[in-house]
């Protein structure tokens, strides 16, 4: 499976993947604790070459909706979705933006991902901060996602030990599809996506993890 549905939908998780003894006592006070975690995401990465050679621009733009639930409590969703550009002038060696925006808190209906991940769309539009700078904007994303291969799978089961007792169980199942990506990030004067990229995914990942017998 493509690195990304085992790194980028990892995200899905909020770090619940990776349980330091710490946080598993901090995470567990009843003696079992059960806790789901679920969700579609997607990932493009625009890479566009000006044409004096000189001047690349990388765009990221990524998005899920997971879904976190404690049982027997009700599932709680959030959106989630970051963009980063990053502008470099390799003949002068100059870096000419480099700015990253996160939103937490994405509009419903903002991203939309088909049941059988061959199609994702998102429509936003974050705060950016430049990086050098401190200067913020806003970038309007509108960018689609249409399916090209067929669906990868692959799954993650262990048993974590952290002593007196304690241990996790996790069982993790990811599933998606490379992707063409196109639409556009733009500031209302640059376009930074003027390109259709073959690279990009469509995924969804289902994650459960049981702690027992960490008080």
């Amino acid at each position: 499976m493509n690195p990304f549905f085992r790194i980028g939908l990892g995200t899905v998780s909020l770090g619940a993947l990776i349980l330091a003894p710490a946080t598993v006592a901090t995470a567990a006070s009843p003696k079992v604790s059960v806790v789901n975690l679920r969700g579609p995401l997607v990932n493009a990465t625009f890479t566009v070459l000006d044409p004096s050679g000189c001047i690349e621009t990388d765009t990221f733009v990524s998005a899920n909706l997971p879904a976190y639930q404690q049982l027997p409590g009700p599932p709680v969703t959030t959106g989630v979705a970051s963009v980063g550009i990053f502008e470099y002038d390799a003949c002068t060696d100059t870096t000419i933006l480099d700015a990253s925006g996160l939103t937490e808190a994405l509009p419903a209906g903002a991203l939309q991902v088909s049941k059988q991940l061959d199609q994702a769309s998102l429509a936003m539009t974050p705060p950016m901060t430049d990086i050098d700078t401190g200067a913020t904007f806003d970038v309007d994303v509108n960018v689609v996602w249409v399916g090209t291969s067929a669906i990868h799978r692959d799954d993650v089961n262990s048993n974590d030990l952290y002593g007196s007792g304690c241990h996790v169980l996790n069982r993790w199942k990811g599933s998606g599809r490379t992707a063409d990506a196109s639409g556009t990030v733009s500031d209302g004067v640059t376009n930074y996506t003027p390109t259709t990229i073959h690279d990009a995914e469509i995924g969804m990942v289902i994650d459960g993890f049981e702690v027992i017998g960490c008080l």
